[in-house]
């Protein structure tokens, strides 16, 4: 009897090969049509003529994309700051079960691309090999025995069910040594620092930091990475017309990866978000939040589903168990679409920060243990004590604690403060866009998608002398799908404020 049960269960599981199962609107580790790396960090080293001085910190960030599937296809990779606009794009070609790794530090600091090709630009497989296939018969020698070579899981000319992707003729390999030269690098290595992209303006594409309080630059390279499945290679940035609803982006859910931020010895990682698309394209209609909701005008076409609102998260503050302290790595959706041409390829013309910035939130709570809570990141008037975040007596206090599209949060300094050595927090990410018209470069989405606005939510925690770092994604507690959830436009009630010992 239970070998006849082991062999209907074996069965069972053999039939359930190669499917995935997964939940639009629930953000799972599956393959997807997209994958984020919600934020990234690069100490860049100096260029004489560029850059002024060396980053005082070392951090690096790596990421991998792979192919889920047997059938070749092409990861369209594109760079944001933390202002989210794009500085380059390059796409990678993914044969059968392929992965590749990137090394952003190689790229900022060095211009090197990761170097593939398909069929037509590669032979004799010398930049993509497509695999063997395991135990076949027919092949008994070779350098692999019972291993033969599988056509089918790279683009073939003589076999029209899989796609030649005549885009990448032009396109790839980017050299047998890519380097990014001249405007390109410094269109990566000053935008993501705050300056113009040709290291010539104030401001570009991101904000500038300066953490050592002397008004200069770290020369830490910030923002986020998304990576889009497409049936062909293009040049083309997310936020184009023709990138959707032309056929180019593919809602095929293939790709899964992974990354690690690097500082100082200790590294984080986790699972790239996965964003799933409906193959079918019926589950989002117009007017529904999809992922590029914004970029769409609100009209669905990229039909991938939307990241989570809200969020629950542990936190230590130094001195804690983590004694050194926890950090939040947050992104979040603007919801903006710039109506000036030039400003989503390029720099902000006039007005020094874009038309969203900063960016509000609906509540931030924090709870220890006891349930004691205590609301921050709240406009306060408060005449007799020092709170949270504290204003002078008698004096109103407007705090925003995530203002950019994507950036670290130190939890208990500058940042955001909490009264409780550890507990967790609520978040709420919800914001209204309001009305820009009255800016240089005012956002044609005014209103989009009302009072819900996605996000992402890591949670890095650290211990004494940064001898070990813990990074794991926050709780979802709903999706941006979820519009009649009561957590969506209201908030927990009244929270009792309590000054801090």
């Amino acid at each position: 009897m239970r070998r006849t049960r082991l062999l209907i269960a074996l069965a069972c599981l053999l039939a359930l090969g190669g499917q995935s199962f997964a939940e639009l609107c629930t953000i799972d580790a599956v393959p997807a049509a997209t994958l984020l790396l919600p934020y990234f960090e690069v100490s860049l080293t100096p260029i004489p003529g560029v850059d002024e001085v060396e980053a005082e910190t070392f951090v690096d960030t790596f990421f991998s994309v792979n192919n889920a599937s047997a059938a070749p296809t092409v990861a369209h990779v594109v760079l944001w700051g933390d202002w989210s606009l794009p500085s380059i794009d390059f796409d990678i070609f993914l044969t059968g079960y392929d992965v590749e790794t990137v090394g952003l530090g190689d790229l900022f600091n060095n211009g090197n691309l990761p170097i593939t090709a398909h069929a037509n630009n590669d032979p004799d497989d010398t930049f993509s090999p497509h695999g063997r296939e395991l135990n076949d018969p027919a092949n008994a020698s070779g350098p692999f025995p019972g291993n033969s070579e599988n056509p089918e899981w790279d683009s073939s000319p003589d076999n029209l069910s899989n796609p030649i992707f005549p885009g990448c003729d032009s396109n790839l390999p980017l050299g047998v040594n890519p380097v990014l030269l001249g405007s390109f690098i410094d269109r990566v290595r000053c935008g993501h620092t705050g300056r113009g992209l040709a290291c010539e303006q104030e401001s570009c594409i991101g904000q500038v930091h300066d953490q050592t309080g002397g008004g200069g630059n770290d020369y830490i390279a910030r923002g986020y990475i998304t990576i889009d499945n497409v049936t062909d290679c293009n040049l083309l940035f997310p936020n184009q017309a023709g990138y959707f609803g032309s056929g180019l982006t593919s809602e095929v859910n293939q790709l899964w990866g992974d990354y690690f931020i690097v500082q100082d010895g200790r590294a984080i990682g986790d699972n790239l978000v996965a964003i799933e698309a409906d193959p079918d394209g019926l589950t989002f209609n117009p007017g529904d939040y999809t992922f590029y909701g914004r970029y769409v005008d609100g009209l669905a076409t990229d039909q991938r589903e939307p990241l989570g609102s809200t969020w629950a998260t542990r936190y230590f503050t130094p001195g804690a168990a983590f004694s050194g302290g926890t950090s939040l790595l947050v992104w979040r959706d603007s919801k903006c679409q710039t109506s000036v041409p030039g400003f989503g390829n390029g720099c902000v013309p006039t007005s020094g920060t874009p038309p969203w910035w900063p960016l509000d939130e609906t509540q931030v709570v924090s709870f220890d243990t006891q349930e004691d809570a205590f609301e921050t990141c709240i406009d306060i008037v408060d005449p007799g004590t020092t709170g949270v975040s504290p204003p002078l007596p008698g004096s109103i206090t407007s705090i925003v604690c995530f203002p950019l599209e994507t950036g670290r949060y130190r939890i208990d300094e500058n940042d955001f403060q909490v009264p409780y050595d550890f507990g967790w927090l609520y978040l709420n990410t919800n914001f209204l866009l309001g009305d820009t018209s009255g800016s240089p470069t005012p956002c044609s989405t005014d209103g989009l998608f009302g009072g819900i606005a996605q996000s992402w939510v890591v949670t890095e925690l650290d211990s004494d002398a940064g001898a070990l770092s813990v990074g794991f994604a926050a709780t979802q507690l709903t999706s941006a799908c979820d519009s009649a959830s009561p957590f969506i436009y209201g908030d927990l009630g009244s929270i009792i404020r309590e000054p801090i010992d």
